[in-house]
Order: structure tokens, then C-alpha cells, then sequence
């Protein structure tokens, strides 16, 4: 191996140390509480060594939500290279989006705080091109699939992004109540069940919009 593979092999894990401690320093204090201070003695290294690295406490979340998305993206790749039948397809995205809110709760959150207003001005203009090229991502996995159930004629709809959006949004508005309702310490909902349920009525009302039974295809609307 050659110098110049060696310094980006020893700067991919660096970084790495960082982002991890990074990640474990907002999970036990929060995001608003973090400081640099208390990520560099987690990596055990000098503060100064961490500006090296990463500018800001806001530039580390960007850079742990553009790992996050990453993970979204292949729970979602997962689902679809396992060919869903129509029927199933809007229950497995579902059940995709139920593992990363579950499974990995670290990054559903810090995907949360991106919804916060102050946080977006902060995005560096670099960092932006990651994270909107990864939702970007997302939303095409998605819509794509959308789109082969229109042409197929299994339901009819005004576009595939429009049903994308619904689910998209179905996701984000739904954690995002289990989470005020965690910090309000008022009842818990089964998110897992309601999500599932959401998905299942935007499924029916999409399919009988087509003139087709729930869980069969509707017929090919003729121009």
C-alpha cells in the first residue's frame, strides 16, 4: 500500500472514530446538550484534532444523518430486490420504514432534528449536495415502484412523487407524534401497528380509486 492510500485509509478511520463517538455523545445527552468537549474525550482525542476534521457540532450531525439516510436507502433497496407483489409492496415499505425508526433509533432521531428550521441554516453547502442527493435517493427507490404499479394499472393516482410524498410524509408525521407524545409522557401509541394501518389505507384508497378490490389489481384506466 502506497502513502498516499495509507494517509485516506487512516483519514476514513478517523473520522469514523469520530462520527461514533459523536453518535454516542448525542445519544446519552442530546443533540442541544452535546459539545465538542465531551466527543473529543469520547474519541480520546484533543478537541483541536476534532476541527481537523469535522467544523462544527452541526457539521458531525449532517455528516451522522448522511450515514443514517444510507442505511434508510438500503432497508428500502432490501425490500424492493425482493420484488413485493403489488398487494404487499405499500405493507414491506412500511415495515422498511418500522426497522429504521426501531432498529436503528440513533439515526431515525438525528433524522428527526433536520425538521428543526435552525438546523437547516446551518447546513453547509457541501453537506447539503450529500443529504439532498440521499433523499433524492430515497424518494426514486420509492416513486419508481409507485409508477410500475400505475403503469400496471393496479391503482390509479395523479403521479408517482405525489403517492411518494403521502408515504413519506405518513412516515415522518407519525414518528414524529410518538416522539412528542415520549416527551410530553402522555399515552404511547403502537407506532409499529399504526403505520401499518396508514400504509394500508392509502393502499385501499388508491386501489379503489382504480375501480380493483383491496389486494387485487384494478383495471388499466383507458385514455
Amino acid at each position: 500500500m502506497g502513502i498516499t492510500e495509507r494517509k485516506a485509509r487512516e483519514k476514513v478511520q478517523r473520522e469514523t472514530q469520530i462520527l461514533d463517538a459523536a453518535l454516542q455523545v448525542f445519544h446519552e445527552v442530546g443533540f442541544a446538550a452535546a459539545t465538542m468537549d465531551q466527543i473529543a474525550e469520547r474519541a480520546e482525542l484533543a478537541k483541536g484534532t476534532i476541527y481537523i476534521y469535522f467544523k462544527s457540532k452541526e457539521e458531525l450531525y449532517y455528516s451522522l444523518l448522511a450515514k443514517g439516510l444510507d442505511v434508510l436507502i438500503e432497508l428500502l433497496e432490501g425490500m424492493l430486490n425482493r420484488s413485493p407483489s403489488p398487494g404487499e409492496f405499500f405493507r414491506e415499505t412500511a415495515r422498511a420504514f418500522i426497522v429504521y425508526y426501531r432498529d436503528y433509533t440513533d439515526y431515525f432521531r438525528i433524522f428527526m432534528i433536520m425538521q428543526q428550521e435552525d438546523m437547516q441554516a446551518k447546513l453547509s453547502p457541501k453537506l447539503f449536495k450529500q443529504i439532498n442527493m440521499r433523499v433524492t435517493t430515497i424518494l426514486k427507490l420509492l416513486s419508481g415502484e409507485v409508477q410500475k404499479l400505475i403503469d400496471a394499472g393496479y391503482f390509479s393516482a395523479t403521479n408517482a412523487r405525489s403517492v411518494t410524498d403521502i408515504l413519506w410524509g405518513a412516515f415522518s408525521g407519525i414518528t414524529q407524534l410518538a416522539i412528542t407524545r415520549e416527551r410530553l409522557k402522555v399515552r404511547k401509541n403502537n407506532i409499529e401497528g399504526l403505520l401499518l394501518l396508514c400504509f394500508e389505507l392509502i393502499h385501499r384508497g388508491l386501489t379503489q380509486g382504480a375501480g380493483g378490490p383491496l389486494g387485487s389489481p384494478g383495471r388499466a384506466r383507458r385514455s
